[in-house]
């Protein structure tokens, strides 16, 4: 069996550690978005979580000679909370979308697709009379992941947006991004459908460190006692639940 991402470790999928193609971190470039497809509930296996929609609108392009039968698009949605510092922040990528296959010479190939993630209000201080909240998170993805590798880290900035911020305010910068690898929690897996393959189980890492915010201008000093940044290792944790699913290219 190959070693998956610890994120897609859970649909027991096989993968060799090796290096991203040339074709996958040129996806990154043009791929690795935000505003992008939000998913649907279509019911409810335990707990509270719906069970979402996969969108594969992002599939990439493959690489030359290869045979579509034989590589898959995989899609995870994932959704929980990130608590940095003393602040328990809200997550929900919409979308993590790529495609691993054999290669013509036989070793394993992998194309990043796209990313997306939703916007969501930071819990607490709320604006006047409750009106809504002053300041929003939104993660962004800085580079192609490599999900053969044992850790499956996601580089991440996280924006931050609200009064008096300007555009380039955040958590982590493309040069030093948050880097976060949040494993398969033992026992949680369970295959919710055979047909469309649709697996869920938990996610857990509490092993990221995080910076002080950049950009924020004036704002900088409040948001760092906020978050009570710079946090590191052990004071953050990221954990939720997720979701994938895949179809081979001559499905799509």
């Amino acid at each position: 069996m190959r070693k998956t991402s610890a994120l897609l470790a859970a649909a027991g999928i096989a993968a060799a550690t090796v290096a991203m193609p040339v074709a996958a971190n040129a996806a990154s470039t043009t791929n690795a978005t935000t505003n992008g497809p939000a998913t649907a509930a279509a019911a409810t296996p335990t707990g509270s979580v719906a069970i979402p929609t996969f969108d594969y609108s992002d599939c990439p392009q493959l690489p030359a000679g290869v045979d579509p039968a034989k590589w898959r698009c995989e899609v995870l949605v994932a959704e929980g909370t990130a608590t940095i510092g003393g602040a328990a922040l809200p997550f929900d990528f919409t979308a993590v979308t790529h495609a691993e296959g054999p290669m013509p010479d036989g070793t394993p190939g992998q194309v990043f697709g796209g990313f997306h993630a939703a916007r969501l209000p930071v819990p607490g201080r709320q604006s006047g009379g409750g009106h809504g909240p002053k300041l929003w998170m939104r993660p962004h993805l800085t580079a192609a992941p490599d999900f053969y590798s044992q850790t499956g880290a996601m580089s991440l900035t996280f924006q931050l947006t609200g009064p008096r911020l300007g555009r380039g305010c955040s958590i982590g910068t493309d040069a030093a991004p948050v880097q976060v690898a949040a494993a398969r929690v033992p026992g949680t897996t369970n295959w919710l459908s055979q047909n469309p393959p649709i697996i869920t189980f938990q996610v857990l890492d509490q092993t990221f460190t995080v910076p002080e915010v950049s950009g924020c201008g004036r704002a900088a000093g409040e948001l760092n006692r906020r978050f009570g940044l710079p946090s590191p290792s052990g004071a953050n944790r990221l954990s939720g639940t997720a979701f994938y699913s895949f179809k081979t290219y001559d499905q799509l």
